[in-house]
């Protein structure tokens, strides 16, 4: 009897403890949808952070390339006005505001997308030394003083993205300047070595001014630096480590830092490039392509302005258009040598212009014209049938550049037809 007794016992807390089981995993099963639906919650609003400052960084940046391409234009027609302090403010705010915005653009992709490198011929010394007049001017009613060095032996054209050394660059100087109250920066760009074409360049920046404490070297090493310290700055907020050293990770470059309460700071920045060795191929000879018909689609009217004048000037014969159906219907009547597409355009975007065209002409090159980050575009780019792609604001060197590989391109496939 008492076995039965025991029995019940046993079962009768067996089935309690198993009404408990049920109970605990309902709930963590509650706790878990709930914590699930929280995730994708918190995921599509941090998608949609990401695409808002996307949109903001590329609505920004469009406008801003026809700024830029404005005031190169006014320095090549008017060379009196090459040191007039008011184009310089103009001149100093544009490129300032451009790696700003390329810096946030960076910040919101940090961990998700692989930055675009461009292999591109460029000046050298001219990058530097325009990097380095505009900061001049804007510490003129400073007590600080730049100092700049380049190394002659240095072979100023070189092929590699301007655009993101720039923005190292102007991340570094920005940062001396901050720590350095009536003192020196001192920007060196010395030849390591060189190698048959292949030229090891490092970029010094050092200056006299306070070393950063421990909370300050937040500014060089880990995140943004503390705005409120910074109000009385005229650069505002630090550069983010991260960015930099992500950039300089795109270049296969590298970042030195050394601090010394003596003598300040000091950044180097290492940086390997290929040398142009065919003089000839300087973009600078547009005999080779000019007197060719390009179409220019875009719906921004300041940057069709720039980008007819850039080329009129150069002898291209320019037809431009502000929208995707008109570009269609222009393609259908008239034989172009190249087209540059912009992707942003309303109604019908630069994609989709490419793809209808494409339908009945596939020999055209087509170059798109971008202030988005390719790569968030790549695949639709190839898709679509494009060519290749100029991000904005982009400079006149490359311009001439791409389109004249495009057109050389398009000769060598006819003559060999």
């Amino acid at each position: 009897m008492i076995y039965y007794i025991i029995g019940g016992i046993l079962l009768t807390i067996l089935f309690f403890l198993f009404l408990q089981y049920k109970k605990v995993t309902k709930k963590l099963n509650k706790k878990n949808i709930e914590l699930n639906s929280l995730v994708k919650e918190t995921d599509k609003q941090f998608q949609l952070q990401q695409d808002l400052i996307s949109i903001l960084s590329q609505e920004l940046r469009t406008p801003l390339y026809g700024i830029m391409g404005l005031i190169n234009l006014l320095e090549e027609e008017y060379p009196e006005l090459k040191n007039d302090k008011n184009l310089k403010s103009l001149k100093f705010s544009g490129d300032y505001l451009f790696t700003l915005i390329n810096n946030i653009l960076h910040v919101n992709f940090l961990n998700s997308e692989e930055i675009t490198v461009q292999n591109v011929l460029f000046d050298i010394k001219e990058v530097t030394q325009n990097l380095i007049y505009s900061f001049n001017y804007a510490t003129e009613n400073s007590d600080n003083v730049l100092h700049f060095e380049f190394d002659p032996e240095i072979d100023q054209m070189i092929y590699g993205d301007s655009a993101i050394l720039s923005q190292i660059l102007m991340n570094l100087i920005s940062n001396a300047l901050r720590f350095t109250k009536n003192g020196n920066i001192y920007i060196s760009v010395i030849l390591i070595k060189k190698k048959e074409n292949i030229s090891t360049i490092s970029f010094k920046i050092n200056h006299d001014g306070d070393e950063p404490s421990k909370e300050d070297k937040k500014s060089i090493y880990q995140e943004f630096i503390n705005v409120e310290k910074q109000k009385k700055s005229y650069l505002g907020t630090g550069i983010n480590s991260k960015i930099v050293n992500r950039l300089s990770l795109a270049l296969n470059a590298e970042i030195i830092i050394q601090n010394n309460s003596h003598i300040g700071s000091e950044y180097v920045l290492v940086v390997d490039f290929k040398s142009q060795q065919d003089k000839k191929e300087d973009v600078n000879d547009t005999t080779l392509v000019s007197g060719f018909k390009i179409l220019i689609v875009d719906d921004n009217k300041l940057n069709l302005l720039v980008a007819d004048k850039i080329l009129s000037k150069e002898n291209f014969d320019c037809t431009i258009v502000d929208n995707g159906f008109d570009a269609i219907e222009l393609v259908k009547l008239n034989e172009y040598d190249v087209i540059l597409m912009d992707i942003n355009m309303p109604k019908l975007n630069g994609i989709g212009t490419t793809k209808r065209i494409r339908e009945f002409n596939t020999k055209t090159p087509i170059i798109a014209l971008t202030a988005v980050d390719v790569t968030q575009l790549n695949r639709q780019i190839v898709q679509a049938g494009l060519n290749d792609y100029i991000l904005k604001p982009y400079n006149k060197k490359h311009l001439l550049e791409i389109i004249q590989r495009h057109i050389n391109n398009s000769i060598i496939i006819h003559d060999n037809n």
